[in-house]
């Protein structure tokens, strides 16, 4: 949450550089006109990189710029791929892939109210591929040797039922006036 308030800060800060900048030029109290050589807006870092401009307004746009291009790079989620790559062989019904990590928890007691932060280093995933009727094919995998793929090649899944051969036009209908009783489940209707 504080992250994320810095974050903010540091962007406002920056619209509010370059709208102010704005603001001044208009009024009148900076402009962009060229000034000499020895007035001109230097920064120096270590004496290897020099930036140097003829016209110092433009540092309160580069500036603001800068906070909000910082506030955007920091901010950006640090997520990690996984690309799950594979093919199924012989299975005639729609495949599943399910992801499962470790269970994090935290050991602490709570009295009502739970407020816990977790950050959690996925670091080992399994993958189940299971398809109707199929044996399911488990594998394990670490995210951080695989590059973000993680390639299961041949996926065999062993056929555990069949489907049924029967055609609804082979079900032969039921005589003229026969009544079919309603179903019951455990005795309740």
């Amino acid at each position: 949450m504080t992250f994320n308030i810095l974050l903010l800060a540091g962007s406002l800060c920056g619209l509010i550089m370059v709208l102010g900048g704005i603001i001044l030029l208009y009024k009148g109290a900076i402009s962009l006109s060229k000034v000499s050589g020895e007035d001109a807006f230097t920064i120096e870092y270590k004496k290897e990189l020099r930036i140097s401009t003829q016209y110092p307004a433009l540092g309160i746009f580069i500036i603001g710029l800068l906070f909000v291009f910082f506030s955007v790079v920091m901010g950006k989620p640090n997520t990690n791929k996984l690309v799950v790559k594979g093919k199924t062989v012989n299975v005639t019904e729609p495949v599943n892939i399910l992801l499962k990590t470790n269970t994090w928890s935290s050991g602490l007691s709570h009295t009502g109210k739970v407020l816990e932060t977790f950050y959690p280093n996925i670091d080992t995933v399994q993958i189940i591929v299971s398809a109707p009727g199929y044996d399911s094919h488990i594998q394990t995998f670490q995210i951080s040797s695989g590059g973000g793929l993680a390639d299961l090649g041949d996926i065999n899944l062993h056929q555990k039922v069949a489907r049924s051969d029967m055609q609804p036009s082979s079900i032969a209908p039921l005589p003229p006036g026969t009544n079919i009783p309603s179903a019951t489940f455990g005795g309740a209707q």
